[in-house]
């Protein structure tokens, strides 16, 4: 590269960085502007300062000119433990990773259909937020992006949705029910870990993959039903338990699982921090158990 290439290349290279990096406070939340796109991203900078009840516009207005806001950022509202509600524009189609992570205050929350990404850990810790309105052209729900949200306790999983990530919704103590939409053909590993307020669930014919511990230490499950249809799972002879069907693998139990004479293993974590179960019997046609399959059933 010659001496005029290369100063052309840094010339296009500065021009692109300012193009995004240019950063205004409107109404007392911190944006990074893109001049080009004319589009606006709620940027992380009030580290824990943002507090009380914050909306979120479709545009803003800044040096005479007018931004769609599309994105929320990465960690924007990180550690906001006064932030109470957010109400997000329908402008917005993102959600960054950590974006409300211990928000600990924020009670509501509403997503409008225009989002379609929600980032990891987006909701981690929203201790105090008690119910979502998920809109319905998100497609995934991202790892751990509800985790730790103790005072859930419902949420509507819109049917767009086709994946639930690791640890989705782990530890979500107080979530007592929820539907898994017919779209879904993925549940991650722990995705359901710990929601010791669940008392049911059921598993649609579109699922295909249930990772390791998905309802792992759910200690109030009583029922685990597997839709008829469904080609990779099963709740066989009214088990209360999810069987992988090719192999005879019991993959998930709860406290009241009556294991078939058909199943010839247990599989990995299958029962683990099962804290309700009492008894079980183990058939003869069992030839194996899994790593930790009945770790802490106290």
């Amino acid at each position: 590269m010659n001496t005029k290439q290369l100063l052309l290349s840094l010339l296009m290279s500065i021009m692109s960085v300012s193009a995004f990096a240019k950063y205004a406070i409107i109404d007392g939340i911190k944006y990074s502007l893109n001049d080009e796109a004319l589009e606006a991203e709620v940027a992380n900078d009030y580290y824990g300062e943002y507090s009380g009840d914050i909306i979120i516009p479709e545009t803003v207005d800044y040096d005479g000119k007018t931004y769609s806001v599309t994105s929320i950022g990465d960690k924007a509202f990180t550690c906001c433990f006064g932030l109470t509600s957010v109400t997000i524009g329908n402008s917005v189609t993102s959600i960054g990773s950590s974006a409300f992570t211990n928000c600990s205050g924020l009670t509501s929350i509403t997503i409008p259909n225009s989002v379609t990404s929600i980032g990891k850990q987006a909701f981690r810790e929203c201790s105090g937020l008690k119910s979502v309105t998920i809109g319905n052209s998100v497609t995934s729900i991202s790892d751990y992006a509800f985790s730790d949200c103790s005072g859930l306790t419902s949420i509507t999983i819109p049917n767009s949705v086709t994946s639930i990530g690791e640890g989705a919704f782990s530890d979500c103590s107080g979530l007592t029910s929820i539907t898994i939409p017919n779209n879904v053909t993925g549940i991650g590993d722990y995705a359901f870990y710990g929601c010791s307020g669940l008392t049911s669930i059921t598993i649609p014919n579109s699922v295909t993959s249930i990772g390791y511990g998905a309802f792992a230490h759910c200690s109030g499950l009583e029922s685990i039903i597997v839709e008829n249809g469904n080609t990779i799972y099963d709740s066989r002879d009214n088990c209360n338990a999810i069987i992988e069907t090719a192999t005879n693998t019991l993959t998930a139990g709860c406290k009241k699982t009556v294991i078939p004479n058909s199943v010839t293993s247990i599989g990995k974590r299958a029962f683990l921090h099962c804290s309700g179960l009492t008894s079980i019997t183990i058939p003869n046609s069992v030839t194996s158990i899994g790593e930790s399959a009945f770790s802490d059933c106290i």
